[in-house]
């Protein structure tokens, strides 16, 4: 290995001094396709394996020298084009060989905020390494990866890369993963774009981990009114998953113009378990210095549960049995007196249930389903209350009936003040 990066590192040297004439571009983009094409018939430990290699390394500098030409026309032109499909193709057979350098992955990491031709890519690198990021492995070296090595150019810490991509790799949808991988790649750049580090932001002050879920113009009106102290109710989503429902059913950009629309704010937080839950409504408090209005919360769950996280643990869930803990009062003191809690959720309605308890521990109207639900609600509706200084909402969903049980209604409301 110490030999490759040798002759690497003189290959480098030696095409920065030179002049490389174009059709020899074109050559070892030629070379490129032949190698990947020869790559898939030989195991890493043979010899055909490792003469591939050494070819490959001869035609390392040529590339990154193309990479490093269209990235620079791509930053200084106001038009732009599509780049090489071979770029691509570079760094998925540098990350094979072993052979992401420091000036690669830089390289990369600058492709990245002028292109989305290499999300793909990148994506593959994470699903690559699936089974490491979903592993209790505490001390995953972030630099040593593609993904990792871009997510830290944004401030992120070598933890905080580990937990947005765990929580992009909660879809176990073999069909929907590299999709949804690349739909958060797509909006981080956005808002990079939009602002350097307006990510990092959305992450510490609101736990949004999954950028994928939402449109950018949200993302950026969020992070846009993050310092604005009016009246404000949340959007929660919980960072489980499985089935990739939150990604392909947005609630929120419909919920938020309608709450604009009767000059409230909603802001979107999200959590992977109770604690961290707890500690982002107490930070909320501390940040804006007033009680929250009214939160909708968009969650897996069933009669008595909803699912946050998908790490194991008892945190990850959060149980009926829960609402007798000590910290539900102080819970329960962040909201306002006539605040409304909607449960967008799979069966959580059902009597005797979540919902009915969430009401009478918290002696709060909530809305939720007695049935399974699919995608989107049927309609949402909102208002002021009579006194003009709180919503009220009117919810449909869009259930299912269970063939053991026509009795139940799908959307019910538990409302101890009335």
């Amino acid at each position: 290995m110490k030999e490759a990066n040798f002759e690497l590192k003189q290959n480098i040297n030696k095409s920065i001094q030179e002049n490389i004439p174009e059709d020899n571009i074109e050559k070892a983009k030629k070379d490129l396709y032949f190698l990947s094409e020869e790559l898939l018939k030989y195991q890493p430990e043979t010899k055909e394996f490792s003469e591939i290699k050494e070819s490959f390394i001869k035609i390392q500098p040529i590339i990154e020298e193309g990479v490093k030409d269209y990235i620079k026309r791509e930053e200084e032109m106001d038009f732009h084009f599509s780049m090489d499909r071979e770029y691509s193709l570079y760094f998925k057979l540098a990350d094979k060989f072993g052979l992401l350098t420091e000036s690669s992955k830089e390289i990369a990491s600058r492709l990245f905020m002028v292109c989305d031709d290499i999300d793909r890519t990148i994506s593959d690198d994470i699903l690559s390494k699936r089974a490491l990021y979903k592993s209790k492995e505490k001390n995953i070296n972030q630099e040593d990866y593609l993904a990792g090595y871009i997510l830290k150019k944004f401030d992120f810490s070598e933890n905080e890369v580990s937990d947005l991509i765990q929580s992009w790799l909660s879809i176990e949808d073999d069909h929907a993963d590299s999709w949804y991988i690349d739909q958060n790649l797509r909006n981080i750049r956005g808002l990079e774009s939009f602002e350097n580090k307006s990510v990092k932001c959305l992450y510490d002050n609101f736990g949004i981990r999954s950028f994928g879920r939402y449109t950018i113009r949200e993302l950026k009106k969020q992070y846009q009114e993050r310092d604005n102290m009016g009246p404000y109710g949340l959007c929660f989503q919980a960072v489980m998953d499985w089935n990739g429902s939150f990604s392909q059913s947005n609630q929120t950009e419909d919920i938020r113009e309608k709450v604009e629309e009767n000059n409230f704010i909603l802001r979107i937080i999200e959590a992977n378990g109770k604690i961290d839950l707890a500690k982002r409504l107490l930070f909320l408090r501390d940040k804006y210095n007033q009680k929250i209005k009214f939160m909708y919360m968009h969650v897996h769950g069933n009669t008595d549960v909803i699912g946050l996280g998908d790490r194991e643990g008892s945190d990850r869930k959060f149980l009926q049995e829960d609402l007798q803990g000590k910290g539900v009062q102080r819970i329960k003191e962040l909201f306002d007196d006539n605040a409304e809690l909607v449960l967008s959720s799979c069966l959580t309605g059902a009597e005797g249930g979540l919902a009915e308890e969430m009401s009478r521990v918290y002696n709060v109207k909530v809305i939720a389903s007695d049935k399974p639900t699919e995608g989107e609600p049927k309609s949402v509706n909102i208002k002021k209350n009579p006194a003009g200084d709180n919503l009220e909402f009117e919810v449909v969903f869009n259930t299912t009936d269970e063939e053991n049980d026509k009795t139940r209604k799908g959307t019910v409301i538990y409302n101890p003040k009335h």
